[in-house]
């Protein structure tokens, strides 16, 4: 399938070669730019435990003991962890939900200060969640993200020429952006030549208005749930007529 890729792009190239790598040609268009924050490291050399719902926290994180304990979000997450050289990281489910299940299950707040590593946009508010449970924790802006303004040409003309399969999402602040852009430039009639593919119901709630072809969501909120959400319209556009 033809496929646009909408999250930022340093994030986008590890999930476009697993793409790519199942047969599908892959356009990438970040609708979202991470910029880091100015931030006091001293809640994170303190921590007994750091906790991070996104790899674009992972920057901010370097040259901290390795052996830290680190609770991710999800595998991807955990995976951008480990690469970054931490030893001692923990992956919960891809939920903010499972992984304040999974700092309950190993930690006790008697473990001493825990710092959550946050973008300045949070669904959830995990420091507060923890706090609510009887944890010490403090939460850290390591970054921001900034809505693009617009789509890239290419991709303004992909998908104006009906030239896409299906557009991925994953996040609501990346599916914000895009409803916003093709608002703006009058492109919102055009999303029913095409699908979308969210990591989550949260997600495609907030594209549901868009008239589109297909809709698919993604099992578990993983990239191997986006991998077989995207494998299983496939099957379906081959087997249907839309």
């Amino acid at each position: 399938m033809r496929l646009l890729l909408t999250r930022p792009r340093q994030q986008a190239f590890a999930l476009a070669a697993a793409l790519q790598a199942k047969g599908h040609v892959v356009h990438i268009a970040p609708l979202l730019k991470v910029e880091p924050s100015r931030h006091d490291r001293e809640a994170f050399e303190q921590a007994s435990a750091v906790i991070l719902t996104s790899a674009n926290a992972v920057p901010a994180l370097v040259g901290l003991d390795p052996d830290v304990p680190i609770f991710a979000v999800g595998p991807e997450t955990a995976a951008a962890v480990r690469k970054a050289g931490f030893r001692r990281v923990e992956a919960a489910l891809g939920t903010a939900e499972s992984l304040l299940d999974l700092v309950h299950a190993s930690l006790r707040p008697s473990d001493g200060l825990l710092a959550y590593a946050s973008g300045h946009y949070v669904s959830v508010n995990v420091a507060s969640r923890l706090t609510e449970r009887g944890y010490r924790c403090k939460q850290v802006e390591v970054y921001r993200t900034s809505k693009a303004g617009s789509l890239p040409k290419s991709a303004r003309l992909r998908l104006l020429g009906g030239e896409l399969d299906a557009v991925l999402f994953m996040s609501v602040r990346t599916a914000e952006a895009f409803c916003e852009i093709v608002a703006d430039a009058g492109l919102s009639e055009s999303c029913r030549w095409t699908a979308s593919v969210s990591l989550s119901k949260k997600i495609d709630a907030q594209l549901r208005h868009l008239p589109w072809k297909d809709s698919q969501i993604a099992g578990s909120p993983t990239r191997a749930g986006l991998l077989e959400a995207v494998a299983a319209l496939d099957r379906r556009r081959r087997t249907r007529v839309f």
